[in-house]
């Protein structure tokens, strides 16, 4: 696998994105795969973080970052193609993101065999009979995963 990346500084209302002081477009190339080009943005000033640490990052997981919870929300809600402009929209739809992610966990720990149960078995078991199992526990006065 090979990376390469463009770098370049940027100010915030020149891309309506908040804190944001540089933008990398990234470009992995697998042998067997197609080539994937990936728009990045970051609040670290060019001094602090040029191409080749951001390079080395990235092929590291960005330190940890891209595990656990992370990769879960970028995996089941497209977390990291998220298009949210404004800080209170983006804290809103991170914190329904985790509670989700949370039910997920739970009625992952109740169900047989959950190693092999995704975010996605978990949405499509929530919309299941026109949404029922996930209206009851939005509505109930005590709320569970439990079947009924």
């Amino acid at each position: 696998m090979s990376r390469s990346i463009l770098t370049q500084p940027i100010s915030a209302e020149q891309i309506c994105f908040p804190l944001a002081a540089q933008a990398a477009r990234l470009l992995r190339q697998t042998q067997g795969r197609q080539e994937e080009s990936v728009a990045l943005l970051t609040s670290a000033e060019p001094q602090k973080l040029d191409a080749k640490k951001w390079l080395e990052f990235n092929r590291a997981g960005f330190g940890g970052i891209e595990n656990g919870l992370h990769q879960r929300l970028d995996a089941s809600h497209n977390d990291d193609r998220c298009r949210i402009r404004h800080s209170c929209g983006i804290f809103v739809a991170g914190l329904f993101r985790r509670i989700s992610n949370s039910h997920f966990m739970e009625w992952r720990s109740r169900q047989p065999r959950p190693e092999y149960l995704t975010t996605t078995d978990f949405q499509a078991a929530m919309g299941e009979d026109h949404c029922g199992p996930a209206l009851r526990l939005l509505f109930s006065k005590h709320p569970t995963l439990k079947p009924p």
